[in-house]
């Protein structure tokens, strides 16, 4: 019995140090393994048309003349491109069509594979570049629409839709105020511009049927001119105490905090800066916007076409509206019309309308179309509108 007892511990013991061994064999194994091995990290390559953002570059063009709302939409896009790893580049003080040109050549010789510009200015550089390198590299272009740009298969063009927002904002304008004038300031008159004024009056004239629009275009950059506009518009009309703004920057903002009691502004950033006079922001998501964009080049999922930023795909809003000084009423009221234009075609533009010569432009039960050729052609203002001359 002591015999086999001890025959038993030998054989235990001998497939115990077998174990033993076996196991530093593997771990011997496995450490020259991991130390020879290299396992920093490899670069992957994607397939399937999608585009490796770590490599993709993309150009913002800026005209050399230009205001600050076009510099506030460069930090959206700045902004939209680092968050999807894109490497991106302001391209500054671009004085013409032929010097546009040239420089979206030479970039997309350096590797650049995106080309944004949303200054109208540089339409026809962008149509004439985007059909002259079409189908090479997979260059891609992201311009403001324009019907130049209606067939380039390789551009996504954008429109901003405001007028309704506008109007909103000329009822609040026209509910806290006293007066029975206006301002109204625009960096330059076009299509957009003519657009919102004439629903900011036609806001205005819902609550008050003879109320006063008055529009200073500040066309100069420079700050003393542009501030001496505004403040000509006042002394003329010292009754004034509401203000809105098509676009924004320091002379805006500082005129409209130290001289009106009242403003409606429009938000460069999408974040409601505050201001003591603010009564409602005009807010539109431009980072959203860029971020989409790029997103579908990236994802190989590009399509050209127009994109419109509007109330119904919360690309467009009013916010930051003060309690304090709009009454429960007209909040309601504007919470109800806002909520119309989400769901409906309800149009603001519908006869009878008069320009502000006195003439018929829509008779009643006719209205204008959201189409290039009426709504966004309009080059007329309404009954209650007036420019104000240096």
């Amino acid at each position: 019995m002591i015999g086999n007892s001890n025959k038993t511990n030998i054989n235990i013991n001998y497939v115990l140090m077998w174990v033993v061994l076996s196991c530093l064999g593997i771990a011997l194994i496995t450490g020259l393994t991991i130390y020879f091995y290299d396992v920093s990290p490899q670069p992957v390559a994607i397939k399937d048309n999608v585009e490796d953002q770590r490599r993709l570059q993309a150009i913002y063009l800026l005209p050399k003349e230009k205001h600050a709302d076009e510099k506030y939409r460069l930090n959206d896009f700045l902004s939209a491109a680092s968050r999807l790893g894109i490497r991106a580049y302001a391209v500054d003080n671009i004085r013409s069509d032929e010097d546009c040109m040239m420089l979206i050549e030479k970039y997309i010789d350096r590797g650049v594979k995106v080309v944004v510009s949303p200054a109208r200015r540089f339409v026809n550089c962008i149509d004439q570049t985007s059909k002259k390198i079409k189908g090479k590299n997979s260059i891609k272009f992201i311009s403001v629409y324009d019907d130049v740009l209606r067939n380039n298969s390789n551009t996504i063009t954008f429109k901003v839709q405001l007028y309704q927002i506008y109007y909103l904002s000329g009822i609040i304008a026209a509910s806290i105020s006293n007066s029975e004038h206006f301002i109204f300031t625009v960096p330059e008159l076009n299509g957009d511009s003519y657009r919102n004024i004439n629903a900011f009056t036609l806001g205005v004239r819902k609550y008050k049927k003879n109320g006063m629009v008055h529009v200073v275009v500040l066309s100069s950059t420079n700050e003393h001119v542009q501030y001496a506009k505004l403040t000509q518009t006042i002394i003329r009309y010292p009754d004034i105490s509401v203000m809105a703004a098509e676009y924004t920057d320091v002379t805006v903002d500082e005129f409209c905090e130290q001289k009106v009691p009242y403003c409606i502004r429009y938000d460069r950033d999408f974040a409601s800066k505050y201001f003591l006079s603010t009564v409602g922001n005009i807010q539109v998501d431009y980072r959203g916007f860029f971020s989409r964009s790029l997103s579908r080049i990236i994802s190989g999922s590009f399509e050209a076409g127009n994109y419109l930023l509007n109330i119904s795909n919360g690309s467009t809003r009013i916010g930051s509206l003060n309690a304090d000084v709009i009454s429960p009423n007209v909040l309601k009221n504007v919470d109800l019309i806002f909520n119309r234009f989400m769901i409906s075609d309800d149009n603001i533009f519908s006869g009878p309308v008069y320009d502000n010569e006195h003439h018929l432009r829509l008779d009643k039960g006719s209205a204008l179309r959201d189409r290039s050729d009426q709504m966004f052609s309009m080059d007329w203002l309404v009954e209650g509108t007036v420019v104000e001359k240096l």
